[in-house]
């Protein structure tokens, strides 16, 4: 542990490079005694100077000795305990600060993130999805904010739940959920890449982001306006090949700007809390008889609204609506020249704004 913590410590080696390092050395140890021309290819040359000097593994001492006395665990990259999910990320922590049931992370895990400027509607969600989760069996992963998020955890409890912090795991955040803090440690794992004593800062939440994502096998986005910290959570999701799902909401509400978008280009969209099988799944047809029968007269080349509504026998003007709702939920795409066709595969391949 303590030659972990020593390159942890070397100035230069962030996570990219710590785990280039111990990819290339073997482990942590390796890298500080291997070749320095090697280890300044994969880190730099100052890098390299560091890792002679007396400091880091001084600090690394005061460090374990710090986290020992708090009862704070350290799972190292490359280590058999460290989450194999985290591996996935290009730059994983090298070191990931613990308190609590730190065998959760290693188990069927599911994110549920969202605004912190829930409405009752986003809060009620969150805490059933984070219940019915837990009776499936999987542990609920989320940033432990205010909202979505803290609503997330307490349906989970005291069940399954990981909280990965922008702070120390030794610092609630927000203070105003410590109780909450409190309960998850009990019954659950906090987690964080910020050693202990770091208070939050606005760029530690981008950071915590991609851990949310990397830990879980889907990641369900509740509330999120347009803008919200949750939509970085489902890009990183994406990046991974983890699935992406959301919770629909009214589309004049700001907290449904993300989530509403999200479906439109592809995400799943959650239609129930009471989950049901070994994943989530994706409906292939609408529950709603007058949708379904829609549907059913959409096919998969490009078609007029005036075709669709004539295979349905229904009115042009009556239909039009009902395709927008097709389409939000991802059962029909629109082409340039305005006409419809039912999505290949029952529903788009998710593409990131700015993507081709």
């Amino acid at each position: 542990m303590i030659e972990a913590l020593t390159l942890y410590c070397v100035p230069g080696v962030g996570p990219g490079r710590f785990k280039k390092l111990v990819d290339h050395f073997g482990s942590p140890a390796g890298a500080l005694t291997g070749d320095g021309e090697e280890f300044a290819t994969a880190a730099d040359r100052r890098a390299e100077k560091a890792r002679r000097d007396a400091a880091p593994k001084r600090r690394a001492r005061q460090l374990l000795r710090r986290c020992t006395e708090a009862g704070i665990g350290i799972l190292v990259y490359g280590s058999d305990e460290y989450p194999g999910r985290l591996g996935n990320l290009d730059h994983p922590p090298a070191v990931l600060f613990t308190l609590g049931r730190t065998e959760l992370l290693h188990g069927p895990c599911v994110a549920v993130v969202g605004s912190r400027r829930a409405t009752a509607y986003g809060r009620r969600v969150s805490r059933a999805l984070g219940a019915r989760l837990v009776e499936q069996g999987r542990c609920v992963v989320s940033g432990m904010a205010m909202g979505v998020d803290a609503e997330a955890h307490r349906g989970a409890l005291p069940g399954p739940t990981a909280a990965v912090l922008g702070s120390g795991v030794d610092i609630p955040s927000p203070a105003s959920n410590t109780k909450l803090y409190r309960e998850i440690r009990k019954h659950g794992v906090i987690v964080s890449e910020f050693e202990p004593g770091a208070h939050a800062e606005p760029h530690h939440f981008p950071r915590r982001n991609r851990i949310i994502a990397a830990l879980a096998s889907d990641v369900v986005i509740v509330e999120a306006s347009g803008r919200s910290g949750a939509l970085i959570t489902a890009d990183h999701a994406l990046e991974l090949g983890r699935e992406v799902h959301a919770v629909p909401g009214p589309i004049d509400r700001a907290t449904s700007q993300g989530t509403n978008r999200l479906i439109a280009q592809g995400a799943a969209i959650v239609t129930d809390t009471n989950l049901k099988g070994d994943s989530f799944t994706v409906e292939s047809a609408p529950r709603e008889p007058e949708l379904r029968d829609l549907l059913a007269a959409v096919p998969a080349a490009p078609v007029t609204v005036e075709e669709v509504a004539e295979a349905a026998g229904r009115a042009a003007d009556e239909v039009g609506a009902s395709l927008m709702i097709l389409e939000i939920r991802g059962y029909v795409i629109s082409t340039r020249d305005g006409r419809v066709m039912r999505t290949p595969g029952g529903r788009p391949v998710m593409v990131r704004e700015g993507a081709a």
